[in-house]
């Protein structure tokens, strides 16, 4: 089980602690709404939404997070400002979790900020994100606004590989964070297809082992779109889809961002398992302290 020496930052955000080494807390599991396609999503230029049914997701979702002994975080999408405001705010009235504020552009991410400093949720949102194209005007207002907490997203043609992600990280995402003073930063090591995921989980094992930062990645599209394991059936795609979240926490991922609310009864339970194991092993054999909220405590 991988252990690093490099000290592990944990960041507290909202009622999540994030971080660590693995077993230490448990993986935050990262359920995203009003994604293209969503039934809760009606109209996405006015944020226009089916109320109950996304609150009865919502709802099962926080139910088997609080029963595996998992962390939640909501990712909340949107092309529009006003739109993601009010999907945040009503997000927000429903769960308690913290939530990725998850916006197209720069355009529609940063207008929503400000609202939700004006509405007393900026502790609990988290920007998605900062990434090659966010411009010095836009670290500019995200200071301005008190932003403290970010995703840093390693996207671009000329960081394919995992050193190549690392260098992108240190010498221009962090610096970035820094320039908007964000107190917290996660790190996505952005997923390219399928295939190249093993790039990915490289990646996070070096953002740990080098830099100590929380860090994780979204397989989500990749595997949803597999369309192979599709003539085998619902269940043998649920089957892949949970091995490639596994795949994900074995690389020491703190967080998945694992797709389609709609499929928490899928993954949660299957990720809550490798995570109990890892926090038995950090506990019974490393003799390390893990947190008071574990699935060892949960599910076994």
């Amino acid at each position: 089980m991988l252990n690093f020496e490099q000290e592990q930052k944990v960041l507290e955000i909202g009622s999540v602690r994030i971080g660590g080494q693995p077993g230490e807390n448990p993986v935050v599991m990262i359920a995203t709404v009003f994604y293209t396609n969503h039934a809760a999503l009606l109209d996405e230029k006015k944020g226009e939404i089916d109320r109950d049914l996304v609150e009865q997701e919502l709802n099962e979702y926080s139910e088997i997070i609080e029963e595996t002994g998992m962390q939640g975080i909501v990712d909340i999408v949107g092309g529009y400002p006003e739109a993601l405001l009010k999907e945040c705010e009503f997000v927000a009235d429903v769960i308690e979790y913290p939530f990725l504020v998850d916006g197209l552009n720069d355009s529609s991410r940063i207008p929503a900020m400000e609202g939700l400093k004006e509405v007393g949720l900026l502790d609990r949102a988290i920007l998605n994100s900062i990434d090659e194209s966010t411009t010095e005007e836009s670290l500019i207002k995200l200071k301005e606004i008190g932003v403290k907490s970010t995703v840093l997203l390693t996207f671009g043609n000329k960081y394919i590989f995992p050193q190549q992600k690392i260098d992108f990280l240190k010498n221009v995402l962090i610096p970035k964070a820094q320039k908007a003073n964000i107190e917290n930063i996660i790190v996505d090591t952005a997923v390219l297809d399928l295939p190249s995921i093993g790039i990915n989980a490289e990646t996070a094992r070096r953002v740990k082992a080098e830099l100590g930062i929380p860090v994780g990645f979204a397989p989500a599209n990749a595997i949803y779109g597999w369309n192979f394991v599709k003539k085998y059936g619902d269940k043998a795609r649920c089957g892949g889809i949970a091995s490639l979240m596994a795949y994900c926490v074995n690389a020491g991922s703190d967080f998945v961002l694992f797709g389609p609310i709609k499929f928490s009864k899928c993954v949660i339970p299957a990720i809550s398992l490798i995570s109990g194991i890892n926090s038995y092993y950090r506990r019974r054999i490393l003799r390390k302290p893990i947190s008071d909220r574990t699935p060892l405590k949960q599910i076994f």
